[in-house]
């Protein structure tokens, strides 16, 4: 390379070096020795920058070579006229050739020192690029729409990338996207509940303090805010400010979680819906609907609704406040009442791979269901049931009959059908897709906390996440439904759902779980009865130790892979991870087992940790101390190592 062409293409390497070697001559002035070490370092610095120059040009001149053996001189030259740039390369990435407007425009007018077309595509690559001909890159600060094409030639196969600027356009997309508004819908949760242990006095400080530690947070961020009512207020902002506030993690959670008043806390929590629009009106749309999600969750969190219908999810962590009125069962009881004795036949369904809650819950409802006068069925795959001791008592009673496998509830529906799901609100999750399609008039009775994929076609939604169990509710509807005395088997099946969802009255546990347990109890439910439910096999009970030994401890969690064959094995693993919450310093508890090419994840915990935030990372779900969920087609090693790495995120997030 010609020493003219150097310095045009390389002026600030030419000039470096000239300062350099001016450097070392005024050295010499002070010390040679200093000055002679110098200029030896500036040579062999200069001959190795050379040297790679001299070499990418030698690259150069091969992709010409190439170039010129693939196409013809006429294609060339009609690139070089072509009124965009263009840059062509080969099939392992290599470029080849690009024209003047390229090196122009894109490359400012110096050499492309690399000889891959990644440089230029954002890290893309040539299968990427043909599965996406149209794509968006950046190279320096300009940003480009680049095009894609395949070029006829004479050897090989050869392409084309056509880049068009657009930076001016995209900032400005940027700029507007980032002044859409968004409507935030902001709640104390459960205020008349939570001071109405206090004094007048007590209340009001409460409510001021906690009402201006909200004003402060959100007025901080520039939009509008305003009280509504006692407790509820609104605040509209726009898409970057409401970026800043999810990268401060919604701090405001905390802040009312953690105020105090003369040294005592409130207990007080915050729930906030954002929603996201291409207006006002689509924002608090949006907005409406993510602060029930919120609520329906538990409170104490932010739920961002998305335009795509999609949420985002911040906070959680607290166990929420029991509510003591008992005016909504009242009204459900009625509402459910009404709706039973108007449809033709009833069919009453819980979750996959049913457990005792689910199959008590239904059997509650079915009494319902039987002493209004109408025909019911519980929807229920038995192979897959983990709640057997449960179906060989009704069998024991002569009961099983009110038991029918999915397939033949199929042949039931009518238009006139009731279709009762509980203990879940999943649409994904529910025993049988086919007879929930099928259903034209649906009930949801659950407590879990709300999942974003929940059953929104509902006539009647009663959903509690604060509640122990879904027997518990079904308990309260039962007290509310005139008609409805239930026999001692079905206050044995309501009792074994309380119990194992609250383990044995540990968990979960509120004044409504055991005024809930004094009426089954009154009805028969016996205790010994129902304990039986919980017995093992000495085999099972073996496999249970052994995936308990096998458990290690990762940042207050335990967490064990199961390496064991038994058709009760999801039975067993859920124990497991029960008794590994009776370890010192544990707080949480993960079981990992397969079922044919699936992973299954059984999360378990006191409380102090919220499994459902974690298990929801997989697309599982289910309340505070007690979630699960499946991975189809993964391996089980890669599935524990992504779970510590969500479990230290969860720690992370939450401190």
């Amino acid at each position: 390379m010609k020493l003219r062409q150097f310095v045009r293409t390389y002026p600030v390497v030419f000039l470096l070096l000239i300062l350099a070697l001016a450097i070392c001559l005024f050295n010499i002035y002070f010390d040679w020795r200093v000055a002679l070490i110098e200029a030896s370092a500036v040579l062999i610095l200069t001959a190795l920058a050379l040297f790679k120059i001299n070499n990418s040009f030698i690259t150069a001149k091969k992709s010409i070579k190439a170039l010129n053996e693939n196409l013809t001189a006429e294609d060339t030259g009609n690139l070089n006229d072509f009124p965009l740039p263009v840059l062509i390369f080969d099939s392992t990435g290599k470029i080849l050739w690009y024209n003047s407007l390229f090196r122009n425009y894109v490359l400012g007018n110096s050499q492309v020192l690399s000889d891959s077309v990644e440089e230029f595509t954002s890290g893309r690559g040539l299968q990427e690029i043909s599965e996406h001909p149209v794509f968006d890159a950046a190279v320096g600060n300009k940003e480009y729409t680049v095009h894609f094409s395949h070029i006829v030639c004479k050897k090989n196969r050869v392409y084309a990338l056509y880049f068009i600027e657009n930076t001016f356009l995209k900032q400005t997309l940027r700029d507007f996207e980032s002044s859409k508004p968004v409507v935030s819908l902001i709640s104390i949760d459960s205020l008349d509940d939570v001071l109405r242990s206090y004094t007048e006095k007590e209340s009001a400080e409460f409510v001021t303090k906690t009402e201006a530690i909200i004003e402060n947070w959100f007025s901080g961020y520039d939009g509008i805010f305003r009280k509504l009512t006692n407790g509820r207020f609104i605040s509209i902002v726009t898409e970057s400010e409401l970026a800043k506030m999810i990268e401060d993690k919604f701090s405001i959670l905390e802040k009312v979680r953690d105020c105090e008043v003369n040294g005592k806390k409130s207990g007080l929590t915050l729930s906030v819906g954002t929603g996201r629009g291409h207006s006002i009106s689509d924002a608090e749309n949006a907005a409406i609907q993510a602060i029930d999600m919120a609520l329906g969750r538990g409170g104490d969190q932010v739920a961002i609704r998305n335009t795509d219908e999609t949420y985002k999810f911040f906070g959680g962590v607290s166990t929420g406040v029991e509510k003591r009125t008992k005016v909504r069962s009242r009204v459900m009881a009625s509402a459910l009442t009404e709706l039973i004795s108007t449809s033709e036949n009833v069919l009453i369904m819980g979750h996959k791979f049913s457990d005792l809650d689910a199959l008590g819950a239904a059997v509650g409802v079915h009494k319902m269901c039987e002493d209004i006068g109408k025909e019911a069925r519980i929807v229920i795959s038995r192979k897959s049931s983990l709640a057997t001791p449960l179906i060989s008592h009704l069998k024991e009673n002569n009961l099983d009959g009110m038991l029918i496998e999915p397939e033949f509830a199929e042949h039931m529906i009518n238009e006139k059908t009731l279709l009762v799901i509980v203990d879940t609100l999943s649409k994904d999750f529910v025993d049988s897709k086919a007879v929930y399609e099928k259903a034209k008039s649906v009930a949801v009775i659950d407590h879990h906390r709300k999942t974003v994929d929940y059953i929104q076609n509902a006539v009647i939604f009663f959903h509690e996440p604060r509640a122990s169990s879904a027997s518990e509710m079904v308990a309260e509807l039962l007290q509310y439904s005139p008609k409805a005395k239930p026999n001692a088997v079905v206050a044995n099946a309501l009792l074994a759902g309380i119990m194992l969802d609250t383990k044995n009255f540990v968990l979960r546990t509120t004044t409504r779980t055991f005024e809930a347990a004094a009426y089954l109890r009154s009805y028969g439910a016996d205790t010994v009865t129902v304990k039986q439910f919980f017995n093992n096999s000495l085999e099972n009970q073996k496999l249970r130790g052994q995936i308990v030994l096998s458990a290690y401890e990762y940042k207050n969690c335990a967490v064990s892979v199961a390496d064991i064959n038994s058709k009760d094995i999801r039975l067993i693993c859920s124990q497991a991870a029960d008794e590994l919450l009776t370890i010192n310093d544990v707080d949480a508890s993960f079981v990992l087992f397969k079922t044919g090419s699936t992973v299954n994840i059984s999360a378990r915990s006191l409380g102090n940790i919220n499994v459902q935030l974690i298990m929801e990372q997989f697309g599982g779900g289910g309340h505070q101390t007690m979630a699960a969920c499946q991975l189809e087609d993964a391996d089980i090693d890669e599935v524990r190592t992504e779970l510590e790495k969500k479990i230290e995120e969860y720690f992370k997030d939450n401190n």
